[in-house]
């Protein structure tokens, strides 16, 4: 999102923590990346200074120190010859040897740092020599679930040039010229220019690169001709048919097979081996996923968007995507804001999104029961802080599935009041908030959950609304995933599973999860979440609009992200979907602002799918 959805954020509901009333509609506000010597090896034994201290050795070892075997071993002239021609030839052997260790070493440091680009010359030479005997098999591709590639590699070739070793550059790129000519569009000229290429020493240079991305019928053509200092080699070309689909989900290959993100990182061992990666990826459901997103931003004049459909049962990741998005085919062109995969990388607050986490808790415990009924006004004090409703209204007896549909701040707290703080965080942390998801892509964020030891006074009444936490969308999407499939948690994934993983930890019993279930689809067909409705269907969810902070001052300021998370059938869920939108402008209510992307995005699934319609004659749904 244009600003990192990690920062801290204050209220996430439709209220407020401070006194004073937030009221519903639009915002009139506007939005206020050398070489080493050896010594001297031959040098001989000097004399000993007048000053010097004599110590006395052992005559007989002293003797033969000194040459003068006649105390040792009589004093044979004879003896004495052998000997000193024989020391003779020591000396020479050890003079010989340092002399040819001073060469090396001084030949190793010129190939090192002043020969580098003959060196790298001679390299690529070897290489390509080793290439054509040992073929290598291209990077592997990615691909959709429907069978799209979605990133592949062409066969291509580089030409490239040793300067130094081209005996008649100007006929030499006259030559290649009419080889390369048509394809590149480049000049005998400008060919000729780089086959002169010079280093900084202003000597021929070791290594050129005449042409890149060439198409192998033209490097055949070049390698025919036969020119001394001219090589081919093979430099096969990433391409992503797709341009700028799941363009964060799948990731960049640099021009030296450095990945960027997404599956060609997480991926990379694998892809680079040659073996083809299959996700769980649908581009259909990717393509309207997108295009709904867009269409919110633009509608709401948003900053950005982010979006998610998930299977509920395995956690497959059917559709992610982030807008605004880029085009891996101009990765070099694209921000780095829009590189990174928000949905993975940018918590924030989700405000009353997480008001389905507090009763599921609280439901499980005993604390409530689904029948239970509370005093609710339109504020209530909690410590230091009076927390509002989203609207001023009359005291209401309100039961679970009622502060949900309404999406009471005041019930929500009064519910985890009666939960009790510190098995609300137990449940926090069951639910898996505070810890990454496991999702098989890198540069997940793990949120934040403070240690119930660190909670204040007042996080009794804001943590059960959902603020002070916060959240990946990934996470969040991964929670309601539990409470639609009977309670198990789950592990998202974008490449395709050879075998079922085994059940996730169980969170909430199946009827928890269903009692949970009924009272979000009643928020979709009687409260807040009516802009979520899709004819011939049930479906289940909860709004969310959260503050966000403000970088410079540390407080709240007058920027939003409204969201909306469900799933449908409500009756037998298939999929759970989540948007959000950053800094939307004309409203942050999520039930106007991503509500209608939601109904979009889930409508288009289940038909895309066949999920059979559940809705029976009379319910909202029809």
């Amino acid at each position: 999102m244009q600003r990192k959805m990690g920062e801290k954020r204050k209220e996430g509901s439709r209220g407020s923590t401070r006194s004073g009333e937030v009221r519903r509609g639009t915002r009139g506000s506007s939005r206020p990346r050398n070489r080493t010597g050896g010594r001297d090896a031959a040098g001989t034994r000097g004399r000993r200074s007048s000053g010097a201290r004599v110590i006395q050795l052992d005559q007989r070892r002293a003797a033969v120190q000194r040459g003068d075997v006649e105390g040792a071993v009589g004093r044979s002239s004879t003896g004495n010859a052998a000997l000193t021609a024989g020391h003779r030839r020591l000396r020479i052997v050890a003079v010989a040897f340092v002399v040819v260790g001073l060469f090396l070493g001084g030949r190793a440091v010129q190939i090192n740092v002043a020969d580098d680009e003959h060196y790298q010359a001679f390299a690529a030479e070897q290489n390509t020599a080793l290439a054509a005997q040992q073929p290598v098999r291209p990077r592997g591709s990615i691909l959709s679930a429907d069978g799209r590639e979605l990133a592949t590699s062409l066969e291509a070739a580089r030409v490239v040039a040793t300067p130094y070793q081209v005996e008649d550059p100007e006929t030499a790129a006259r030559a290649l010229s009419r080889v390369l000519g048509p394809e590149t569009g480049q000049s005998a000229a400008e060919i000729e220019a780089l086959l002169t290429a010079r280093g900084a020493d202003g000597a021929a240079s070791g290594y050129s690169v005449v042409a890149s991305g060439i198409e192998p019928a033209t490097a055949e053509k070049v390698g025919e001709l036969g020119i001394e200092g001219v090589a081919v080699v093979r430099d096969p070309v990433r391409t992503y048919p797709e341009g700028s689909l799941a363009s964060q989900l799948t990731g960049h290959l640099g021009n030296y097979g450095e990945p960027f993100g997404g599956v060609e990182a997480r991926y990379d061992k694998v892809l680079g081996s040659g073996e083809d990666v299959s996700l769980t990826l649908d581009t259909a459901v990717q393509q309207e996923l997108e295009k709904a997103l867009e269409a919110t931003v633009e509608e709401n004049d948003a900053g950005s968007a982010v979006g998610l459909v998930m299977r509920v049962e395995d956690g497959a990741i059917v559709a992610l995507a982030n807008t605004p998005g880029y085009d891996n085919n101009r990765f070099d062109k694209a921000p780095l804001e829009a590189q990174r995969d928000r949905v993975l990388t940018d918590p924030y607050e989700p405000g009353s999104t997480y008001k389905a986490f507090t009763v599921a808790a609280a439901i499980e415990e005993g604390a409530v029961t689904e029948d239970s009924t509370f005093v609710v006004p339109d504020h209530i004090s909690v410590a230091d802080r009076v927390i509002h409703d989203s609207m001023p209204h009359e005291t209401k007896i309100m039961a679970p599935g009622d502060v949900l549909k309404e999406s009471s701040n005041v019930g929500a707290i009064q519910v985890g009041q009666a939960l009790g703080g510190r098995k609300l965080h137990e449940y926090i942390r069951r639910f898996g908030f505070g810890e990454t998801t496991g999702v098989d892509l890198w540069g997940e964020d793990p949120g934040d959950v403070p240690a119930y030891e660190d909670w204040s006074g007042s996080s009794i009444g804001t943590m059960p609304m959902g603020q002070g936490l916060t959240v990946t969308p990934l996470q969040l999407a991964s929670g309601y995933a539990a409470i639609a499939n009977g309670g198990r948690r789950i592990t998202p994934h974008v490449r395709e599973r050879e075998t079922p993983a085994p059940p996730g930890p169980r969170v909430i019993s199946e009827e928890t999860s269903a009692i949970v279930r009924g009272m979000l689809q009643g928020v979709v067909d009687e409260g807040s979440g009516h802009f979520a409705q899709i004819p011939g269907y049930t479906v289940a969810g909860k709004t969310g609009t959260s503050q966000k902070v403000d970088p410079e001052t540390g407080t709240y300021g007058d920027e939003y992200v409204a969201s909306f998370i469900g799933f449908a059938p409500a009756s037998d869920p298939e999929y759970v979907a989540l948007i959000a939108v950053d800094d939307p402008e004309a409203t942050y209510w999520g039930e106007i602002a991503a509500a209608p992307a939601f109904r979009k995005v889930m409508s288009f699934t289940l038909g895309y799918f066949n999920v059979p319609p559940d809705a029976v004659s009379g319910e909202t749904g029809q």
